[in-house]
Formats: structure tokens, sequence, C-alpha cells
């Protein structure tokens, strides 16, 4: 996705679905099989993240209402214009598009104003047709706890992040976390890694990765797709740690990934089938965050693997941790804390006093 700017406001409302431990509501969706989707994914599932949550949205949303879809990939920008006109083709009754490039949907999309098109994780625009429905989760605020994590639990005062591109979107997950880290550690140092815009191969994030942990930086937080898997791989191999991201990565790598900062594309995504089935959609942005479920850390969602797999001095600080998170995220709820946002508020005093206002 190419970097730009975005104006975020939520000019859709919109009831977010909480997915585990609860069944569908079947009296605001009901069971249709002539009801379709289509997600087209920026790459193949398998990438633990954004994709894979999108997928497994859509396959909840099929188990609860009975509607039927189809998963096809487009991993490249250049490709992906022409599988959604023929993904239009087939007419399902609403396009899935996380992250895709913007310029491409939004031709197609004008194009075809009959069709409906939702965008369960961002697109990085300032305005909308009347067709398309986007929500924008902001991961600010989780990634500030993640951060808060890492500084707490870093032994060398040096943390890192490995992320697939810079820029705002991006930089949003970065900030954040910097933030908490600071706020945990203020003599802490923390080094990003940019990987000019490759989330797919595990290699260069290994890479980026082991030249990170070799410097010192003990603790990585892994912001590139697939490309993050090859963090998690670098982290075992120097037996140091990261930080996951999107999905619940705890188990990717059992004891060395500490938590995960998630961003609930698989909710995101049954929403729009759900609301879509029920003859509910609205075009807009629709602003989601950590006050609406739809991102938080995978400890909140009762993963307990860092403790159980880990070192002993590390899972031990565990307990006591995710009260202090706890605490943290009531302030930041109750606007007592201000965390710096990348995307929508980059000259905040909160991203001032950071020093990474633009």
């Amino acid at each position: 996705m190419r970097p730009s700017k975005i104006a975020v406001a939520a000019v859709a409302a919109a009831t977010l679905t909480v997915l585990a431990g609860c069944s569908a509501d079947t009296t605001t969706a009901e069971a249709d099989d002539t009801f379709s989707y289509a997600l087209i994914t920026p790459g193949s599932a398998g990438d633990g993240g954004f994709i894979d949550s999108a997928v497994a949205g859509a396959t909840l949303a099929e188990s609860d209402f009975g509607v039927t879809g189809r998963v096809v990939e487009a991993e490249s920008v250049a490709q992906q214009e022409g599988v959604i006109r023929s993904t239009v083709a087939t007419q399902p009754d609403i396009i899935l598009a996380p992250g895709l490039d913007p310029d491409s949907l939004l031709a197609v999309a004008l194009e075809n104003p009959d069709q409906l098109f939702g965008v369960p994780s961002d697109i990085f625009v300032s305005e909308l047709p009347d067709n398309v429905q986007a929500y924008a989760i902001n991961v600010h605020e989780s990634s500030f706890l993640g951060g808060y994590i890492a500084g707490s639990m870093t032994t060398t005062k040096q943390v890192g992040a490995v992320l697939g591109i810079d820029n705002p979107g991006l930089n949003q997950f970065y900030f954040g976390y910097k933030q908490g880290v600071l706020a945990a550690c203020p003599d802490c140092t923390v080094t990003p890694s940019y990987l000019n815009g490759e989330f797919g191969d595990p290699t260069v994030g290994q890479e980026a990765a082991l030249a990170l942990y070799q410097a010192g930086n003990d603790i990585i937080y892994a912001v590139a797709g697939l490309s993050g898997q090859g963090v998690f791989s670098a982290a075992e191999q120097e037996g140091t740690f990261a930080i996951g991201v999107d999905s619940n990565q705890d188990a990717d790598a059992p004891g060395t990934v500490i938590v995960s900062v998630m961003k609930r594309v698989d909710m995101t995504t049954y929403n729009l089938i759900k609301s879509t089935l029920a003859g509910e959609f609205e075009s807009g942005f629709v602003a989601a965050s950590l006050a609406d479920g739809v991102t938080g850390l995978s400890w909140g969602d009762g993963s307990t693997v860092f403790q159980d797999e880990g070192p002993a001095d590390k899972a031990a600080l565990v307990a006591g941790l995710m009260e202090e998170v706890a605490a943290l995220e009531a302030q930041i709820l109750a606007g007592e804390i201000a965390i710096c946002d990348a995307l929508n508020d980059p000259t905040s005093d909160a991203c001032v006093a950071l020093g990474v206002s633009s």
C-alpha cells in the first residue's frame, strides 16, 4: 500500500460484535444461502496476522449465518486492480478488501456503484464512494500497552521494532509502542527498522531483526505481516524476545513472543458481512479502537502462553504487569493519558513530547 495521509472521521456508526465465546444474534442477520462474499487478500493465508484474521472472521460468518464466499489472492499491487475487476464480475453481495492498494480499489468501486465494498482494516484516503465502508482501527493505544510491557521486561534497556514500511499507518503502531517503552523505562532506547514495503518475506524480517538483536536490542515489536514471522525466528535463534501483532501470535514462538498487540480484523470482517446481510450497510469510515474491543492485548484474551513457556524470571513478571497494564488501560480510556497518534494527529502534544511530530 502506498503511503498517504488519512483523514479519519467516523461518519458511520457500527455496533462492534464481540466474537470470542458467543454465538451470532440471528435476529439481526438471518441465515441466507444465497448471500455471498468475496475476500480479496494482498497475500497468502498463513501470515499469522491480519490476512489470517480476516479469513477467520469470514469463516465464522459462514458458520453463523449460512452465507457462502471465497478467498482470492492478489499479492502484488500490479495484480490488484485486475483481480478486483474480475471479482466484481462474479457479483458477490460484498467484496471485502483488507490491505489492498487504495487507488486500485477506489477506481473499480467508482466504476461499479452497485457493487458494495468493505474494508475491514484501514484505507489511507480522505473520502470514500457511496458503495464503500471502511474500518479505521486505531492501534496506538494498545501499542502503548505493548511498549510498556517491553520497557518493563528489557534487560539491556534497548528495544526495537521491525515495520513493513515507513508510513503514518505503520508509525501509529511504532510511535505508540515507543511512548509505552519510555513510560516504563525513560532511559531506554527504541530503534526501528523499516522493510521498504516488504511484508511477505520472513527472511527479510529475520535479517532486520538479527541486526537489531545483535546490536543489543533484546525485545522487538514485529509489525510486518508475514515478514514478522522472521522476527520470531531471529528471536529464537538469539535467545531474545518479540511482541506480536494483529492476531494472537503468542503460540507462534512459545516462550519467545511475550504478548501480541491485537488488531481484530476478524471482528470487522465479520461485522461487514453481518451488517450487509441485514441490509444495514452504510458507506463511510467507522472508527474503532481500544474502547471498542477491536484492539487490545492477547493477555486480555486469556493468553497464558508466555507465562507457561517463557523463562521463569520473565514469566514471573507477567502477573504484576497485567495489573499495571489494566490500570494504564483504564487511564487511557478515561482520557488521563494521551497517546501519540501518527495517523490521525501527528502534531499532538503527545507526539511533540515524544519527538516525532510532523
